[in-house]
């Protein structure tokens, strides 16, 4: 899930599946050659397994508890880990670092369940909804806080300056929550009702599905129930935190939008579209995706999608990288699809990554190559390491093994210009299962 975001959860639809653990066994670290600039966070949900979205199958692996972790890329090992509650139940978009690397921010949108529970009929109903948001030390990998974000944090964002925090939530009278961060730490939440239509598919209001803090500082690109994109300007304090918040009309859409990222010069939002929609079957007969870009500058009143890039099926998260002209796209195929009857559906086997070529100025996109295909159910995020050619991938768990650890996997960009393409390295650090969003602390 940007440097500063988390933009990190992983499906507020119908088929972000996920998360149940087990402490992952000692395993020999893998050193990730020419990796740059960054340590990572990562979080797991411990509930449940990917393929429950699809069956309600929780697979409980006892003593497991929803944790982060803080791994050194460049040794390839884990160095520290905390408890943090979190859930796959929602765009990987829970999770965000400070920009002085001081401290992590967690958001839920779904509480726990008993360990006892093994099936439930739906995940989505029988999971209660959550709003806390764990502050986590990094220096020393301790909880330095749990507060209340909202009733259901979707999305956690730093604004650029480091005062504040944005929460997307998942209600229909209050979309969104700035949290004023004093030292690093979060104070009382403000709520905003931005008085927006439904945007709804079956009379469902699901509020704000996604936010990312515009650079500079006094706006947002948020979005709606998952079909529609808008602009939220700020009015803010003498301390640059905001008092006040307006939406421009929303542009609607009838695709099902995920995550999304600011441009480096501001202009446009860039969006993920998983090509789902609200009915379960939506994500099993699912065509390719496609990342949009959407022109919603503060500085001009140009708005709706001014290129789109087709990438391949069900891609949930992306990253841009720091130079801000390439996006690496994760696209869980369909490998979230349990077993049975469903094992003859394409898309199961592999995962893969797409990269897409970004114009900073206009907003144009353009695919690069074809998807790169590699093993892991669910990979729901990924970070370009300080230099861009190299990128880790936040895999869930392995295929048609439930209760199997989770990973981080490693690949490497290579060619340049429109001639770039991602080879994998053979690298990963070992996780238990459930891995789900990543974050970069600098």
């Amino acid at each position: 899930m940007t440097s500063a975001r988390r933009p990190l959860t992983a499906a507020p639809a119908l088929i972000a599946w996920a998360a149940a653990l087990s402490i992952a066994p000692e395993a020999a670290a893998q050193q990730i050659d020419g990796w740059t600039g960054s340590r990572l966070l990562a979080i797991a949900d411990a509930d449940m397994a990917a393929t429950a979205y699809a069956n309600g199958v929780l697979y409980p692996i006892p003593g497991r508890t929803d944790e982060a972790f803080l791994l050194d890329p460049a040794d390839g090992a884990e160095t520290a880990r905390a408890p943090a509650s979190n859930t796959v139940m929602g765009w990987p978009g829970s999770l965000a670092t400070s920009p002085d690397g001081r401290y992590a921010y967690v958001a839920t949108s779904r509480g726990q369940v008993d360990r006892a529970i093994e099936r439930v009929d739906s995940v989505f109903e029988e999971f209660p909804i959550a709003g806390d948001l764990t502050t986590i030390d990094v220096a020393s990998g301790s909880v330095a806080s749990v507060t209340t974000a909202c009733d259901k944090a979707m999305s956690v964002d730093v604004a650029p300056s480091g005062g504040w925090l944005l929460v997307a939530c998942g209600r229909a009278d209050a979309e969104v929550a700035v949290i004023p961060l004093t030292d690093g730490l979060p104070g009382a939440p403000r709520l905003f009702d931005l008085d927006v239509p439904a945007y709804a598919d079956r009379d469902i209001d699901a509020g704000a599905t996604y936010g990312v803090a515009h650079p500079d500082g006094a706006a947002a690109g948020v979005i709606f129930n998952n079909r529609a994109v808008g602009l939220v300007r700020f009015d803010l304090d003498a301390d640059g935190v905001p008092v006040g918040a307006k939406v421009e009309a929303p542009t609607p859409t009838a695709r099902w939008l995920s995550v999304a990222r600011w441009t480096r010069a501001g202009g446009h939002l860039i969006v993920s579209d998983v090509a789902w929609g609200p009915r379960p079957t939506d994500a099993v007969f699912n065509g390719a995706g496609e990342i949009l870009s959407f022109a919603l500058s503060p500085d001009d009143n140009a708005r709706g999608i001014v290129s789109a890039a087709t990438v391949s099926k069900s891609p949930e998260a992306m990253e841009l990288n720091r130079a801000g002209d390439l996006i690496a796209v994760v696209n869980m195929e369909r490998t979230y699809l349990p077993g049975g009857l469903l094992s003859i559906v394409p898309g199961r086997s592999a995962s893969s990554l797409s990269l897409v070529a970004v114009d900073d100025a206009t907003g144009a996109l353009k695919t690069l190559g074809t998807p790169l295909k590699f093993r892991g159910v669910l990979p729901e995020d990924a970070v370009f390491d300080a230099d861009g050619d190299r990128l880790a991938v936040a895999v869930f768990q392995d295929h048609d093994a439930p209760t199997s650890d989770g990973w981080v996997a490693f690949f490497r960009v290579v060619g340049a210009g429109d001639a770039r393409r991602l080879d994998a390295m053979d690298r990963k650090i070992m996780l238990p299962r459930g891995v789900h969003d990543l974050a970069p602390i600098d």
